[in-house]
């Protein structure tokens, strides 16, 4: 699949890009505690979306300009953009590069 045919709240198979920045871990507060959440912005050739990663140290091991697949995830709306997470059973992980892949932030 490709970030362009990402549809908003649908699960998606698999999905591989490369990080294109990171920001986090940023506090947010819930009813009852503070939660941590990384935005990692990726892009395939079709287009850019915003990763959010749940936790405190979740985004460590991610490197700007690594290649990654996503598996078993999820689309939503979020402020009018297209955004993705693992959800409860999604997975990431390395991929090999990919010289169609962005690398660097569309202008």
């Amino acid at each position: 699949m490709k970030i362009e045919e990402l549809k908003p709240d649908a699960n998606f198979d698999e999905l591989k890009v490369r990080i294109l920045s990171k920001q986090g871990p940023r506090q947010v507060q819930s009813r009852d505690r503070v939660l941590h959440v990384w935005d990692i912005l990726v892009a395939d050739e079709t287009g850019t979306t915003t990763l959010t990663l749940w936790g405190a140290t979740a985004g460590d091991e991610y490197k700007v300009q690594q290649v990654v697949t996503i598996s078993e995830g999820w689309c939503k709306m979020f402020r009018d953009k297209k955004q993705i997470s693992l959800g409860r059973g999604g997975k990431i992980f390395p991929a090999e590069d990919d010289p169609n892949l962005p690398t660097k932030i569309p202008e």
